[in-house]
């Protein structure tokens, strides 16, 4: 081990003198950029003119002089607060002249949509989430009668109805938990003080299925994750319950409200938070369909994406229940999932300052509610923005519920049944009218465009500063990535319905959205248009360049392709034919070259297209729809193609069959295993797949009518791993899953064997806050001689807070299963179930899952690989990390290759069963300046360690991060590395890391966000160098903060080995946040020296090289949201090197790379190598 002084790097002169000047510093630049915004002056000049009439995709500002709501009185719950700014038509007085501000109107004008519609008990609105939480004393009392139970499952209430529905018990007109409250069958059961819905399906669940819907006792809800009829929250989280009250809160002066006061929530368990599996994502959209729901909310990221749910999406458009989308909230561009997903209805959130009403007065002089959340997404496919105190996750429970209001309008004033839905024999009573195209298109022209380029006569032109300085994402007249089309207006849009203007229809089905298209041929332009509700109608296909039109007086160059006028009926198919090298020609370099500015920086838009169909009826009304495409040429790029259900499990090279040729090893979310060859076609024999997904319903009635296939189980994050296991000659390829399996292929495409994990360390009564336990494995198995037979053992981390090792056959190995908790934390742990109790459970935080894949690398000499695991596990403690900024710290554990049989182990704990396993000085904290991030995947470790010899001792170090922490470096015994100083372990530099020639500005401090590290030889002669993605201190804020904050980096960054310090160069920007991603390290233009390569969630894939600079040719333009690590090989058996990434949204792409096959680099796959060890 070398020491660099005592410290390394950034340790050097921090003095707390320093440390203090520093946190000076950043409040001084705050509070003069808060002085510096004086009040920009709102007073109208006397000759303000009526705004120039609009059109309905340029619409005018509005006129605030003659305001459009005088006369009308609103309608408020008992719970309104005068401030409340979500949901007025009020106006604030220090901005009502304000056009950009839309005249003081601060809100979505539910309040006057409520004096015109407040929705039906028979529109039913799913929420996909975390399930209920049938036990919050708090939030249920909103929620019990506003929970849909199932009348087809259950018996007649005693006493029956009077009035005519024998379930009406009480006859107040709809039919809730509450007609049961006289019954003598039923009791408070969960012992919670009032009936609800948990209740009933306690007392009347009989293991039938009454209704014959295919779900046995279906009785309010279902739960996806455990499989079961109860979609209890039983962790605690509560992100369902809150969506459900957005959406339907009682309006009883209570608590909360929701904004569709009438309708009922169908509760249905997709996980146990807003962190998704995309399969079951689609089972509850599926069983949302098969219990009748009429509008679908989900505010969700789904890890996975498996063509099953495109296919549920599609069957709900069709049926004509909209589904409100969440963007996301992570102030970020990348296209989230589902929402990205076509068919769906994405929004985002708006807000005021951040709980600043007050302090935004005295600063700015005026309340401002439409700034863009610093915990919401924006980007192509925005639709419309939504006002919310939280993140983009309100907004859509919000939202959810205000398309519920629109579809119960169309039915309380009779609108005719859309003639589609009609045709499949839907829409008769309690069921929608409106397609779900007609929802989207009355959001979006109800919508108030958010403009703040356009000048009027009291504000000036590009407005693009708020009230603290800071700069706002560019707004324009019409459509924009920020806001879509605008602020969501309930009442426009209710009262829309209420008079009959419902507009057009127009989709889009191709291309898909981020689809990469080539410079030269046609492109077809397919979809559908209609206007049923009007006589006749035109449609016009256009295109232009760009996101979103420039600032003001900039204006879109919409080249007409295709246009018919005099339709009567609908057109489906075939709509109009783009010429790409039109296209081409109005691009930057005619389409060609790399998506970065002149000075290096990412752009990633270069290439950007945006398509689009509008339909103009005979009334006047439009409908409009668009898709965001890139149209590029790259000369080294082999392949494109699309791979439905792939882009989660990264891509790996391995010659299957010993022809001399590697072959991609791709997984998918549906269970695939795919071998492919440079031609498109598979090996014989392949694919493999994983078993069945559990929670799969094959006799559902959407599932038979659409035809939509069982999935596998889904393969997730890291990579297979390959490897001659049984030592037959012959490579295996193995797999995870995301429910507990384990899977050997042969070379030949054949399962070998199966494995699973203990199912008694995650059955629903192990779960609760702390113990978030699950059967799946998230990360990749590793591969490794654990008992020295010659064979490879395959270890995994699952999500039930255990380490497996199996034999190639399957067999458990002995020692095995290790559970991992920190010994000093616990008091008990459960003989059976392994159930952990915690001394002091205020300090511990949400979580318990272990999500990394394991790294395997012989620290004890024995010449047996020990286990490195890190764990979403966190604690409430001083931070481990100098300076001490931070909030606590996670967990990472060496095991013994013997698991619990260790022979040099010790019982450290009398309650833990397992910490023999731990090898002496294990676990080590690793820093967390923020607890809680994300659920699942940001409560700790989310990414495989890296093992190898930093420092150039001769012995093997291990490179962690937690996922918004310090990187830190370990010795086989737990130290640090580099050392510590006043009791805390140095780690890599994180604090004021700006050397010599990086491109950041944000460099205060960089932590790691969400990646991993990699090792190789980038500068350094002794040691090996530290690759991994970081944020800047200014970019960790912004997704906290409104707006966009300035100078706001993501990051790749390169440290030194030897002494911890940043490789001047270093931090290099990269387009957005890298979930998932460790870099590779590999020579990609062939000058025998490494580059640093990754992708990240915004379209570029970069590489790096020595002193900072992108090599020749890159960035490379990817189109879409990477994840994981690229691969490299030989895939056309040439003898020169291809490399391949595969987007989120299944599109696999390879470029020809001018290096060797035989010396593409040191990092070249996920895990580092191909029994995906993590080690070099």
């Amino acid at each position: 081990m070398q020491m660099a002084n005592g410290m390394s790097g950034q340790q050097v002169g921090w003095s707390p003198g320093r440390i203090g000047r520093w946190i000076a510093g950043i409040a001084v630049v705050v509070a003069l950029a808060a002085a510096a915004c004086t009040p920009v002056p709102r007073t109208p000049r006397p000759d303000t003119p009526v705004p120039p009439p609009g059109t309905p995709l340029l619409p005018s500002h509005l006129d605030c002089l003659r305001w459009r709501y005088d006369g009308l009185t609103p309608t408020q719950p008992p719970e309104w607060d005068e401030g409340e700014y979500r949901f007025g038509s009020f106006r604030d007085p220090s901005t009502m002249n304000s056009p950009h501000r839309l005249c003081g109107q601060v809100g979505a004008a539910a309040d006057l949509a409520w004096t015109l519609d407040r929705g039906r008990s028979d529109v039913v609105i799913a929420v996909l989430d975390s399930g209920i939480e049938w036990r919050n004393k708090a939030k249920m009392p909103d929620l019990v009668d506003k929970t849909y139970i199932n009348r087809g499952e259950l018996p007649v209430p005693i006493p029956a109805g009077t009035g005519g529905d024998p379930y009406d018990s009480n006859d107040d007109g709809r039919f809730t938990v509450s007609d049961y409250a006289s019954d003598p069958r039923v009791s408070d059961r969960n012992g919670t003080g009032y009936l609800d819905p948990e209740d009933l399906i306690s007392t009347f669940s009989d293991r039938t299925d009454a209704d014959g819907n295919s779900y046995v006792d279906d009785i309010s809800g279902w739960d996806l994750q455990n499989n079961d009829n109860n979609p209890l929250d039983d962790v605690d989280y509560g992100h369902g319950s809150g969506e459900a009250r957005d959406a339907v809160g009682a309006h009883d002066g209570r608590n909360g409200y929701g904004t569709c006061p009438e309708c009922l929530a169908l509760h249905v368990r997709v996980a146990d938070s807003f962190i998704a599996e995309g399969g079951r994502f689609a089972a509850g959209v599926i069983f949302s369909l098969d219990a009748g729901a009429d509008v679908i909310l989900e505010a969700l990221g789904a890890i996975s994406n498996p063509p099953q749910a495109q296919a549920a999406i599609d069957a709900a458009y069709y049926r004509g229940v909209p589904i409100a989308a969440s963007m996301a909230d992570e102030q970020s561009q990348h296209a989230n999932l589902p929402a990205a997903m076509n068919h769906t209805i994405p929004m985002n959130s708006i807000t005021e300052l951040p709980d600043l009403s007050t302090i935004s007065k005295v600063v700015g002089g005026r309340r401002e509610a439409q700034l863009l959340n610093g915990c919401t997404n924006y980007g192509g496919i925005a639709w419309v923005s939504v006002p919310s105190t939280g993140c983009s996750s309100e907004a859509t429970g919000n939202g959810g519920g205000m398309l519920g209001l629109i579809n119960a309008a169309a039915r309380n004033a009779g609108v005719p049944i859309h003639p589609d839905l009609a045709a499949r024999g839907l829409g008769g009573p309690g069921q929608n009218v409106l397609s779900a195209n007609e929802t989207a298109q009355l959001v979006r022209a109800g919508a108030d465009d958010i403009d703040f380029a356009t000048p009027n006569n009291v504000d000036p032109a590009n407005e693009f500063t708020d009230e603290f300085g800071q700069p706002r994402l560019q707004t324009v007249k019409g459509w924009d990535a920020t806001h879509g089309y605008g602020q969501l207006n309930l009442y426009e849009s209710v009262k829309a319905v209420r008079d009959g203007r419902i507009p057009p229809e127009a989709d889009i089905t191709g291309p898909e959205f981020f689809e990469t298209l080539p410079v030269v041929g046609n492109v077809d332009v397919r979809g559908r248009v209609a206007a049923v509700r009007a006589s006749s109608y035109s449609y016009r296909v256009e295109w232009t360049t760009g996101l979103q039109t420039g600032p003001h007086p900039a204006v879109d160059n919409w080249r007409v392709v295709e246009q018919r006028s005099g339709l009567t009926a609908p057109v489906d198919g075939l709509l109009g034919r783009i010429d790409l090298a039109q296209v081409a020609a109005a691009l930057p370099g005619g389409g060609r070259g790399t998506p970065a500015d002149a000075a290096g920086r990412p752009d990633p838009d270069r290439f950007t297209v945006r398509i689009r169909v509008v339909v103009t009826d005979d009334r006047g009304l439009v409908g409009t729809i668009h898709r965001v495409v890139q149209v590029h040429d790259d000369p080294a790029k082999e392949s494109y193609s699309k791979i439905a259900g792939t882009g989660t499990s990264s891509p790996v090279f391995a010659d299957l069959n010993g022809d001399g040729a590697d072959e991609i090893v791709l997984s998918s979310d549906d269970g695939f295993v795919r071998a492919i060859r440079p031609d498109g076609s598979l090996l014989p024999g392949w694919p493999a797949r994983t078993l069945p997904a559990p929670y799969w319903n094959e006799q559902s009635p959407t599932v038979l009518a659409d035809g939509i296939p069982t999935p596998g189980r889904a393969i997730s994050v890291g990579a297979p791993a390959v490897a001659d296991i049984d030592s037959d000659g012959g490579l295996e390829v193995v797999v995870t899953d995301l429910d507990g399996g384990v899977t050997v292929i042969g070379a030949g495409g054949a399962v070998e064997a199966r494995a699973q994990t203990d199912p008694r360390y995650s059955r629903p009564s192990v779960t609760d806050q702390r113990n978030r336990m699950k059967p799946g494995i998230l990360g990749g198995a590793s591969l490794g001689d654990l008992d020295g037979d010659g064979d490879l053992e395959i270890v995994v981390a699952a999500q039930d807070r255990h380490v497996y090792a199996f034999h190639h056959d399957g067999a458990t190995v002995n020692g095995f299963p290790v559970l991992l908790v920190d010994p000093t934390k616990i008091s008990s742990v459960d003989p059976e179930t392994e159930k952990v109790t915690f001394r002091s459970p205020s300090f511990v935080g949400q979580g318990g899952e272990l999500t990394a894949t394991p790294t395997l690398v012989d620290l004890t000499g024995d010449s047996l690989p020990e286990i490195i695991v890190g764990a979403q596990e966190q604690y409430t403690e001083p931070i481990n990390i100098f300076p001490g900024i931070g909030a606590g710290n996670s967990r990472m554990y060496a095991l013994s290759s013997s698991g619990t049989n260790n022979p040099a182990g010790r019982d450290r704990s009398a309650a833990h069963p397992d910490d023999r396993a731990y090898l002496n000085g294990w676990p080590v904290q690793v820093p967390m300046a923020i607890l809680q991030i994300l659920p699942a995947i940001g409560q700790g470790v989310a990414i495989q360690a890296a093992a190898g010899d930093v420092d150039g001792d001769g012995q093997p170090e291990v490179v962690a991060v937690s996922a918004a922490g310090q990187y830190r470096v370990f010795e086989r015994d737990g130290s640090s590395t580099y050392g510590q100083g006043t009791g805390i372990p140095f780690g890599l530099t994180w604090f004021d890391a700006a050397p010599p020639g990086t491109n950041s500005t944000d460099t205060e401090a960089i932590l790691g966000a969400f990646g991993g590290p990699a090792l190789g030889r980038i500068v350094s002669r002794t040691g090996l160098d530290i690759a991994g993605p970081t944020s800047g201190l200014r970019r960790a804020i912004d997704a906290l903060a409104p707006n966009k904050q300035a100078d706001a980096d993501s990051q790749l960054t390169v440290w030194r080995g030897s002494d911890g310090g940043i490789v001047p160069g270093f931090p290099r920007v990269t387009a957005d946040l890298a979930f998932f991603v460790t870099p590779a390290i590999a020579d990609v233009d062939e000058d025998g020296r490494n580059e640093v390569v990754a992708g990240n969630g915004i379209q570029t894939f970069d590489a790096f090289g020595a002193r900072g600079p992108q090599a020749a040719g890159w960035p490379k333009l990817t189109g879409g949201w990477v994840v994981g690590t690229p691969g490299f090989g030989d895939w056309d058996g040439n003898g020169t090197a291809e490399v391949s990434v595969v987007r989120r949204d299944g599109r696999l792409i390879v470029w020809d790379l001018p290096t060797s096959a035989g010396a593409i680099g040191d990092w070249i796959r996920a895990g580092g190598n191909d029994r995906n060890t993590g080690s070099r």
